[in-house]
């Protein structure tokens, strides 16, 4: 593994808005999970973070090679989290539009609408 220089990692975080203590603390609750535990998490976690993309290709300048393919595994497996999500996401969508059909015997309620009377003033002669 190549040397990480705090300075740099430190005006990163910063950049980020990463709080130290907070992660410090984040760290310390995952203490003792497997390494499979610890993936499934960085995948929950990974799936609503934005401009991870960034950090990570910033990142990965520290790792070697074998960290690196590991990375990229675990990116790999937050992308098709992302997909997966979107495809539950749709599925329900149309399930429930599916569900207000009338074939389900489901009639949809209709919007009451106020008819208005339209008066048309006449102007009267002027002398």
């Amino acid at each position: 593994m190549k040397k990480i220089d705090p300075k740099t990692l430190e005006k990163m975080a910063k950049e980020k808005n990463i709080d130290k203590d907070k992660i410090e603390n984040i760290a310390n609750n995952y203490k003792g999970k497997s390494e499979n535990e610890l993936i499934d998490e960085l995948v929950k976690i990974g799936k609503n973070l934005e401009g991870k993309e960034e950090v990570i290709s910033k990142f990965k300048t520290f790792l070697d090679e074998d960290q690196r393919k590991k990375l990229d595994s675990i990116m790999s497996k937050i992308s098709d989290a992302e997909v997966q999500d979107k495809i539950n996401n749709k599925s329900s969508k149309s399930k429930k539009s599916k569900d207000l059909t009338p074939s389900n015997n489901v009639v949809p309620k209709a919007k009451k609408v106020k008819k208005v009377k339209k008066v048309v003033k006449k102007k009267s002669p002027s002398i």
